[in-house]
C-alpha cells in the first residue's frame, strides 16, 4: 500500500523522532522530511492495533524502523526502533520465503478474525445494552425484591459477557501486533 505523499507528523511522532533520531529532529520540516524519505523505501505491513486498541497501518524500514500512519491516513502517529537480532535475520534458510508467506497469510487471517469479532461485538453490545437499560428500567418500577435481585442478576451477566468479548479483541490484537512484529523485523 501507498503512503500519502503529504502527510504531515503527529506532535507525539515529532518527538518521538526528536528523541529516537535526533540528527533529523531539529525542526518538524527535518523530521517530516526525513520519515517521508523512510517511507518510499518502507514495506508496508498491514492494519495493526497499538496497545490503546487504535488502529493504523504499519510499515517498517529496513526490518528496523516502524512508521505507523493513522487509520484515516491523515497523520503519522508514532516512529520507533525495532529490536532485531541480525544473526538470526542473517541466517539464510531455504525456506524461509514460505516461512514468511505462512507468517503473511496468518496476519491476514487474524486481521479479518478481528475485523468479524469487532463487528459482532458492536451488534452485541448494542443488543445487551439495550436489554440492560430495560432491566434497570424493570429494577426501578417494580416492587418485589426478587425481581430486582433476579435483574440485578441478569444485569452483571450480560455485563460481563460484553467484557468477555472486549478481551478477546483484545487478545487477538496483542496476537496481531505480534504477528506483524516478526514480519516487520524478519524473526520467524
Amino acid at each position: 500500500m501507498e503512503y500519502p505523499r503529504n502527510i504531515e507528523l503527529s506532535t507525539h511522532a515529532f518527538e518521538r523522532v526528536q528523541e529516537r533520531f535526533p540528527d533529523y529532529g531539529k525542526n518538524k520540516k527535518m523530521a517530516t522530511d526525513y520519515i517521508r524519505s523512510i517511507l518510499k523505501n518502507s514495506e508496508y505491513i498491514g492494519v495493526v492495533p497499538d496497545q490503546d486498541g487504535k488502529d493504523s497501518h504499519m510499515y517498517v524500514f529496513n526490518y528496523s524502523t516502524a512508521v505507523h500512519i493513522s487509520y484515516d491516513l491523515e497523520a503519522i502517529t508514532t516512529v520507533y526502533r525495532i529490536e532485531v537480532d541480525t544473526v538470526k535475520r542473517n541466517k539464510q534458510i531455504g525456506f524461509r520465503s514460505k516461512v514468511e508467506e505462512l507468517y503473511k497469510k496468518e496476519f491476514r487471517k487474524i486481521h479479518r478474525t478481528e475485523s468479524s469479532k469487532r463487528k459482532q461485538m458492536k451488534y452485541s453490545k448494542a443488543k445487551n445494552e439495550a436489554e440492560i437499560a430495560a432491566l434497570k428500567y424493570k429494577q426501578l418500577v417494580t416492587r418485589s425484591e426478587n425481581v430486582r435481585g433476579a435483574c440485578a442478576k441478569r444485569i452483571v451477566e450480560l455485563q460481563n459477557e460484553i467484557l468477555i468479548k472486549e478481551n478477546e479483541i483484545k487478545d487477538m490484537q496483542v496476537l496481531k501486533r505480534s504477528v506483524a512484529y516478526a514480519i516487520a523485523t524478519a524473526s520467524y
